[in-house]
């Protein structure tokens, strides 16, 4: 009888509302899915990236109401934070200096490993 691999693990999705007593609950969530993904090297990396986009939320949106979305890339995991705003953001001209005001419904960022074989 032949054997079928296992499906990947799916992809992780929470509705939350990001205020920082949400935040360690959440740390140990993303901490948990990065090691059942095999990337427990990265797991420090993702949760702390989670946590500061999560924690923007709150802080820039007017709202805290957003979701979490982790997906398990071939070589890494991309972290994605949508806040609940239906207000469009504001185009503007970026002061580069400062690391805020570019303004934005999805926010996201990949962290990717080194391994080799991760990469091939």
């Amino acid at each position: 009888m032949p054997v079928t691999p296992e499906p990947d693990p799916p992809d992780y999705r929470q509705d939350l509302v990001a205020h920082p007593e949400n935040l360690a609950i959440m740390r140990r969530i993303v901490s948990a899915h990065v090691d059942l993904w095999g990337f427990r090297e990265l797991a420090d990396s993702v949760t702390l990236c989670a946590h500061e986009l999560l924690a923007n939320v709150d802080r820039h949106t007017g709202s805290p109401h957003c979701t979490i979305t982790l997906r398990r890339r071939p070589d890494g995991v991309r972290v994605t934070v949508t806040d609940t705003n239906t207000d469009s953001p504001t185009p503007c001209d970026p002061d580069w200096a400062t690391e805020s005001g570019r303004g934005s419904k999805d926010v996201w960022a990949e962290i990717l490993t080194s391994r080799p074989s991760a990469r091939a």
